[in-house]
């Protein structure tokens, strides 16, 4: 067996209970406590079982396709794969891309795997910032998990202060791979512009709304959302400070000596960007290309749109179905990023329900009714209605759940601002209420 168990990542809803060496048992959790859990097997009998004399209790994981996991196998390897399907007798999982069946008897259980930002930041954690061998090897462990950006950053940084062969040697490999993956997402572009002979996307149902925000628009979100103490990679158009000294010089914020100006166009991005923000040159933000996520909208696309939004608001039974009702979130191709901020803009921009609290609170984040949502009915304020097939994700073990969403809130900038993005969400037809607070700074 695995020497603690595999559960670091939300308690699940249905679980292998290992009963002692030649008996295991399959189910969803029924109720459980600190000494019994109660579950239901696939054939609809209840079980009850004292906690203190299992011998494990592992995850079935509900989670999308493709979301990395690490397979425990029984014999003590540990193995890296993509997640197909979860099951109580097998699961599907693609290892080295290609797709194999495990069978029960071979496997513990799959462990979602962490991200390349938590593993990032923990490896981070134990290196002093002049500790400049070891940030190469860091840099070099970067690109094996196929981060050339991230890889690329910190040789920059090290090389200023370190002048080692190997960093330069990872960097031209880092700025090789960059080249290469641009180059690939030329092609798909490409490729997919000419195949599409439609106006309406190929990936939605018939009857569905289909409009997305556009790359632009996302743009717009993440340019927004930037928190200078944690930056994303970002990229300013080459006459970005040329634009900003035609436009505004007689502005006291832009220098007036003609030497500070000419320097000005060697400024990073986020300093044009915090420029940009106290000018309020908005009509000049799209000049700066955010590739990276703002350390708000990472959490949302980690820990709330793919986690939980996507495989149990969003699904076609619910809200992202015919039978959404006035609410309706996308569910196909939720993946790319204009689906994900398309999402985000419909929580942020429907009009509350009468009695109820915004979807997303920013005054009092625990008070959002997506949270309040999520939470079984006895707990919450405001409990969701009690219709067929819905389930609390936020229950009692899945603390980081909550804790992320909550903490994905609170990390949106303050004061809010209204993104210049014309868009309204589907179904909706009445204007939202204007929200009041203080006046936004960008």
């Amino acid at each position: 067996m695995p020497e603690s168990p595999p559960v670091d990542a939300p308690t699940p809803r249905r679980v292998r209970v290992l009963i002692d060496r030649f008996k295991e048992s399959g189910g969803t959790i029924v109720r459980e406590d600190d000494s019994v859990l109660i579950i239901l097997t696939p054939e609809g009998i209840e079980k009850s079982f004292e906690k203190s004399l299992l011998l494990g209790v592992f995850p079935v994981l509900d989670a999308p396709e493709g979301t990395p996991v690490i397979v425990q196998f029984r014999d003590g390897r540990r193995v890296d794969a993509e997640l197909v399907r979860d099951d109580f007798q097998q699961a599907r999982v693609r290892i080295a891309n290609i797709e194999v069946t495990l069978e029960r008897e071979n496997f513990w259980a799959l462990e979602l795997a962490p991200s390349f930002e938590d593993s990032l930041a923990q490896l981070r954690s134990g290196i002093p910032p002049t500790a400049w061998p070891q940030r190469v090897q860091l840099a070099r462990w970067m690109l094996q998990q196929n981060q050339p950006l991230a890889a690329k950053e910190e040789l920059t940084e090290v090389l200023r202060s370190y002048d080692a062969q190997e960093a330069h040697d990872l960097l031209a490999r880092a700025e090789m791979l960059i080249r290469a993956q641009a180059n690939d997402s030329t092609r798909n572009s490409n490729a997919k512009e000419s195949g599409a002979n439609s106006s309406k996307p190929t990936m939605d149902q018939p009857g569905l709304p289909t409009h997305r925000l556009s790359p632009d628009d996302v743009n717009i979100v993440k340019v927004f959302e930037v928190n200078f103490q944690r930056p994303p990679r970002m990229e300013a158009s080459p006459d970005l400070a040329k634009k900003i000294i035609a436009k505004y010089a007689t502005n006291n914020l832009v220098p007036a000596d003609p030497e500070a100006r000419k320097a000005m166009e060697s400024w990073t991005p986020d300093q044009l960007l915090k420029l940009l923000f106290a000018l309020k040159a908005r009509e000049l933000y799209q000049d700066i290309k955010v590739q990276g996520e703002p350390i708000a909208l990472e959490l949302f696309h980690r820990r709330v749109h793919d986690n939980w939004l996507i495989p149990n608001c969003s699904t076609s039974r619910c809200h992202g179905g015919i039978g959404a009702g006035n609410f309706f979130m996308f569910s196909t191709d939720y993946r790319s990023e204009r689906t994900r901020y398309t999402n985000l803009m419909i929580l942020l921009r429907s009009p509350p329900l009468k009695g109820k609290p915004p979807l997303i609170d920013f005054e009092h984040p625990d008070q959002s009714l997506l949270i309040q949502y999520a939470r079984p009915r006895i707990d919450a304020k405001f409990p969701h209605p009690d219709i067929p097939g819905w389930k609390p994700m936020l229950v009692s073990g899945r603390e980081s759940l909550l804790n992320d969403a909550l903490l994905w809130i609170r990390g949106m900038h303050q004061p809010r601002a209204e993104y210049p993005i014309d868009y309204t969400p589907p179904s909706f037809k009445d204007a939202r209420e204007k929200g009041v607070g203080n006046e936004p700074d960008r």
